[in-house]
């Protein structure tokens, strides 16, 4: 049955011993892990198991489509994933390493990718019910329907057998190839034998019935044993073939098996048996227990057994998920072994080998594996906690009670110790007799000592480190002390105390044990203390183990040695292993955590209640029964682990690999992360990685390297994510290996390897263009050298130039003013011949023209004077040059009869001498015309010269006087005045516009020209 496992089987010396040696049904309640609904199983009914060889599990649910379970999540794969149905009968490897699913009445899936595909393109095989599926030597795979016979498909052409073949039945439940060849195939009607796979050279068919022995009509499973039997699980109990005949078995321990769908045979040599609706039966060693719900099988209706890799055998039922049987290592006994309570407070066994047992509901013998009620004193009918039990030399015990006292009891009555002692009832921790028959009880107010009727009471003021005791334990002739403030040693007189001044990891101490070398250790409330103790019972030093070593929980109800010198440690939270003779040799603490339970991070064990029996056994006191420890029987993890990278992140996002690859590969549905090159930057990377592992997920250990960043392995961790940031532009490969329990590092390690760019400032094209800028830029930096040498001669000939031209210009400008000086004082020579002249006028008439040109002469000497003084030299300030030129005509007439005021507006502006020369003639015959004839009739006048540098760039000059006016005849171009001539021509010189009328009080004068911009240079 190549779908299971290659069968190995214990001989038998007779068959029948299995009838003769079959125990009831026990009581105990073997260690068994229930995966269903609650734990991610889809669904609740199982009908096939099977492990890949990358180490996970698999489970065909009849509902909820197939399940993978790495131990602790299961991924689900249904017909969103290309499966037909989600009812799965069939989990198949083959030899290739393809998964093949058989699926309700659609045939065989092949899982291709991550999804499932339907490869037979045969309308028979598409729509049965494959209930077998296996491969043989040939590497021909076997398809065995229900009702529609073999299919047999060698790669490439797919054949059919059924009973016109020779079949037995067409019901096809499973297949064994023997050593010979022959092919065994179990059938609905029974079995037939394909002899020496003949299928090439013509079939032939050997088969058997009930009529030739078999017990049952359905033969539902075949598997062999070591002397060459074979073994059937039939819909009648069991058949077995030695080779000539069949004997059957159809009871076992007194119960009728009936259907039988699954057989296998553990590696450890035990056989399984699994029934329809009877729960399991395992023989082993000459005799056979029955396992049942009352044992913590999750259900008696048992569809398939499995056992994988690690030795863990798997029981799939058919209505509540899957058992995994985690060994005999730890047994519990509970309610169903005839306690009514399960939680169990104290242990005891007494010099008759008699274990006593006290819980939250009284006294209780225990023996081979069942619970025997005790009486309890009167007057406890509402509470019966048992804390602890003692034995006193002659035999009698003592129990402490629910209100703190004690009770007597002498195998019949019990009676009152506290009464008989006149102990006060204080809240007590612990019982101690020792070897002079001493009674030492230990309380919240201190120690009591009963010697015989003396009781002598020690608290914290006679030395004790608390007044608060837990336990009193004997090492090397002193009693040891264990307090809430620490460790205390009494030699008889007087107390020595160790606390966390010392060097105790905690102040609580509540058990204290011993070990070969006879050392103290303790257990605290932060882990475990050992104390080197010296001849004299001195303690010379202290270690620590805690939380540093992966100690679950920390606070420590008790402590036991096995024979090996290994520490077990009951907690609040399971159970620990300390591997003390490992620390011994290499000074590194190794530890393994145990649950045994599905609630919180283990089981509860309660304080004191240990108890050491035969054959390195010891019992504990827990909150869920009686629990029994063998260590012989733990189940060391030997094997390699299988190890997978189950994620890569970036940034804490998922990789878009379409982005880098074109195609992804996948294995069993998981994906091989494609080798790339990410993007240079500053990037956090999260590799996740996972082992398959199904013991006790919680001692699985890892260490990794990324190669390329740092060679080192990294220290033991439990986190299944690796975490890198700002990683250097390379190549890199990350490495992870995983060890569980107290095995080697895995050979099989998972790798992932990546790499990432170079920014492209660090490629070589950019190192390429580089180069060229920089020949580029030298020869650039070449010719543009030559060219600013050349420029620069340039330059040096242009200053020479300019500077020479600038020479010659200062030089002109000097001459140019000397020029305007010397005009200037050319035209006042004239102005004062003109003056002399008019001394010898012989009339008036004379006299004023005489006057009339000296003024215009001064008029036009006053142009150069401002052009010479200027810093530029063809501009003047016409609004300062204007009312220089009327005082000097208001000078010249120089009336003293006549109130004449002058009004002048002129705005800012500057013009050249082209325009200046003219408009100060017009100005000055205007003015002078208007200080002569407009008022003579009058003792007062006004003048108003105005000149507005308009937007449009025009200037407008007005002048206007308020005396008489000009004549009614009067015409500029027939009156014949020298003055109003000028005006005339000037006016044209300026291009200009101008009206000269009489106003209703006078006469004006308007004149409108475009402004010349001055020249920046002197004409030359």
């Amino acid at each position: 049955m190549g779908y299971k496992r290659n069968y190995a089987i214990c001989a038998f010396l007779n068959l029948l011993l299995i009838l003769v040696f079959v125990l009831p049904a026990e009581a105990q309640r073997y260690n068994f892990k229930s995966y269903s609904v609650n734990n991610g199983l889809p669904h609740s009914q199982v009908h096939g198991l099977f492990q890949t060889h990358d180490g996970y599990l698999w489970a065909g649910t009849y509902g909820g489509g197939l399940a993978k379970f790495d131990g602790e999540e299961f991924t689900t794969y249904t017909t969103e994933d290309g499966l037909k149905d989600n009812s799965i009968e069939i989990i198949f490897e083959d030899s290739n390493e393809n998964l093949w699913v058989t699926t309700y009445q659609s045939g065989i899936a092949k899982m291709e990718g991550d999804e499932f595909i339907y490869p037979f393109d045969n309308s028979t095989l598409d729509t049965a019910d494959v209930f077998a599926v296996d491969e043989m030597r040939n590497g021909d795979l076997w398809i065995g329907t229900y009702d529609a016979g073999i299919f047999i498909y060698d790669g490439s052409e797919l054949n059919r057998i059924t009973t016109e073949d020779g079949l037995v039945n067409n019901s096809i439940w499973d297949f064994w190839e023997a050593e010979n060849g022959d092919i065994w195939i179990a059938t609905s009607g029974g079995i037939s034998i394909l002899k020496n796979n003949q299928l090439k050279e013509g079939k032939e068919f050997q088969n058997f019935t009930t009529e030739d022995g078999l017990s049952g009509s359905e033969i539902y499973r075949v598997i062999p044993d070591s002397e060459g039997s074979l073994w059937f699980a039939t819909s009648n109990g069991i058949t077995v073939w030695d080779g000539s005949s069949f004997s059957t078995i159809t009871e076992l321990a007194g119960t009728e098996l009936g259907y039988i769908y699954d057989i296998i045979s553990a590696s450890e040599g035990s056989i399984w048996v699994g029934t329809y609706s009877k729960g399991v039966f395992v023989y082993s060693d000459g005799t056979a227990k029955h396992i049942t719900e009352n044992n913590g099988l999750s259900s008696n209706y048992i569809y398939d057994l499995y056992e994988d890799d690690d030795g863990n055998v798997w029981i799939a039922t058919d209505e509540d998920g899957i058992n995994r049987y985690e060994g005999e290592a730890f047994t519990f006994y509970g309610t169903e072994s005839g306690v009514t309570s399960q939680k169990i407070y104290s242990l005891h066994e007494d010099r008759e080998g008699n274990i006593w047992v006290g819980t939250s509901e009284g006294i209780f013998n225990f023996k081979d594996g069942s619970f025997k009620s005790i009486g309890f004193p009167e007057g406890y009918e509402s509470s019966k906690e048992v804390w602890a039990i003692e034995e006193l030399a002659n035999g009698d015990l003592l129990f402490l009670m629910p209100d703190n006292a004690i009770y007597r009891y002498d195998g019949k009555d019990f009676s009152n110790y506290s009464e008989t002692h006149n102990l006060d009832l204080w809240f007590t921790y612990d019982l101690y007799v020792d070897q002079d028959n001493t009674c030492w009880v230990t309380t919240e107010w201190g120690v009591f000592q009963i010697d015989n009727e003396k009781v002598t009471h020690y608290t914290a003021e006679n030395g004790l480190p608390s007044d608060v005791v837990y336990q009193v334990y004997k090492h090397n002739g002193y009693l040891w002390f264990a307090t809430y403030s620490g460790i205390s040693r009494f030699d008889g007189s007087s107390f020595k105390n160790y606390t966390t001044a010392d060097g105790i990891n905690h102040r609580y101490i509540s058990f204290i044990t011993s070990d070969g070398k006879g050392n103290l250790w303790l257990g605290t409330g932060g882990g475990v203390s050992l104390l080197d103790l010296d001849e004299n019972g001195d303690v010379v030093s202290i270690d620590n183990f805690g939380k540093e070593i992966g100690m679950k929980s920390l606070t420590t109800q008790v402590l036991w040695f096995d024979e090996s010198g290994t520490l077990w440690q009951g907690t609040n939270g399971g159970i620990h292993r300390l591997d003390v003779p490992g620390y011994w040799e290499t000074g590194n603490m190794e530890l393994m955590h145990y649950r045994l339970t599905d609630n919180g991070i283990g089981i509860e064990t309660n304080q004191g209640a240990v108890l050491p029996i035969d054959d390195n056994r010891v019992l504990f006191g827990t909150m869920e029964g009686v629990l029994e420890l063998d260590p012989n029987k733990i189940e060391e993890q030997t094997k390699d682990l299988n190890l997978h990278i189950t994620n890569v992140q970036r940034n804490s996002q998922e990789i878009e690999w379409d982005q880098y690859v074109d195609s992804l590969s996948y294995k069993f549905g998981r994906l091989l992360f494609p080798e790339v090159t990410f993007p240079y930057g500053q990037h956090t990377y999260s590799i996740n990685y996972k082992a398959p592992f199904f013991g006790n997920t919680s001692n699985e250990k890892f260490r990794y390297k990324l190669e390329g960043f740092d060679d080192e392995w990294s220290g033991p961790t439990s986190s299944k994510t690796a975490i890198f940031t700002n990683l250097d532009p390379g190549d890199y490969n990350f490495i992870v290996q995983v060890k569980a329990n107290d095995s080697e590092w895995s050979q099989n390690e998972a790798h992932y390897q990546f790499a990432i760019a170079h920014p492209f400032w660090q490629t070589y094209w950019f190192y390429g263009l580089i180069a060229l800028s920089t020949i580029g830029l030298i020869y650039g930096y070449i010719r543009f050298r030559v060219g600013s040498l050349e420029k620069q001669r340039l330059e040096e000939l242009v200053d020479e130039q300019t500077k020479d031209l600038q020479e010659a210009l200062a030089e002109k400008e000097v001459l140019i003013k000397e020029i305007h000086h010397r005009v200037k004082n050319n035209l006042a020579v004239i102005s004062g011949l003109l003056e002399l002249q008019r001394g010898y006028a012989e009339n008036d008439f004379v006299n004023r023209v005489l006057s009339e040109s000296q003024r215009r002469v001064q008029s036009i000497s006053m142009i150069h004077e401002k052009l010479y003084q200027n810093e530029r030299l063809a501009e003047i300030d016409f609004e300062k040059y204007i009312r220089e030129l009327v005082d000097i005509i208001a000078y010249s007439f120089n009336y003293t009869d006549k109130e004449i005021e002058v009004d002048i507006d002129i705005d800012d502006f500057k013009l050249g001498v082209s325009q200046g020369i003219p408009c100060g003639l017009m100005l000055n015959e205007l003015v002078s015309n208007s200080y002569e004839h407009a008022f003579t009739d009058q003792e007062n006048g006004k003048i108003e010269i105005s000149a507005e540098h308009k937007q449009e760039g025009k200037i407008k000059l007005v002048v206007k006087d308020d005396g008489k006016g000009l004549p009614e005849d009067f015409s500029i171009g027939e009156n014949g005045s020298l003055g109003l001539t000028l005006i005339d021509t000037l006016s044209g010189q300026l291009q200009g516009e101008y009206v000269l009328e009489n106003t209703e009080n006078g006469m004006q004068f308007i004149l409108e020209f475009e402004m010349e911009e001055p020249q920046e240079k002197v004409p030359v």
